[in-house]
């Protein structure tokens, strides 16, 4: 009898998880020329953002600012910088938030995009560093989106 139950609770504990991450979702985005698309990408936590296309391009939350490095994603969260050219999908992302990325070869045509996962506890504080240029472009879009 104590086979039993251990084999009904590891298998109920499998389908537990397969069904989670059977319901998470990978959203694409393709980098064109010197723009994202979409430009926003709304997720669930535990959702995946992969960028195709991405030919002399990067996928970046860090931003260099006045104040000197920054990265404009949830507390808590981790950003990415991912290798040129190369295809790349995030890894499941779990703090709710808006994570902002930019491409660095053309962050200076406004290349960059935002992710807002679950409920946007971020935007407030993003928005309170007054973005400047295509940073805050980022932001408007993101609120746009919101709405």
């Amino acid at each position: 009898m104590k086979y039993g139950k251990s084999l009904i609770a590891a298998t109920l504990s499998a389908a537990t998880l397969m069904s989670t991450a059977a319901m998470a979702a990978d959203h694409a985005v393709t980098a064109a020329v010197t723009a994202f698309k979409p430009m926003v990408v709304i997720a669930e936590p535990g959702d995946t953002v992969s960028w195709e296309n991405m030919n002399g391009h990067i996928a970046n939350t860090v931003f260099v600012t006045a104040d000197g490095e920054k990265q404009f994603i949830p507390e808590g969260a981790e950003g990415w910088t991912s290798a040129m050219g190369e295809n790349f999908t995030t890894a499941p992302l779990t703090v709710e938030g808006v994570y902002l990325y930019k491409c660095d070869p053309h962050w200076g045509a406004g290349m960059g995009g935002a992710i807002v996962v679950g409920n946007p506890t971020n935007l407030e504080d993003i928005k309170a560093t007054n973005p400047k240029g295509a940073l805050k472009r980022l932001v408007k879009k993101a609120e746009k989106a919101l709405k």
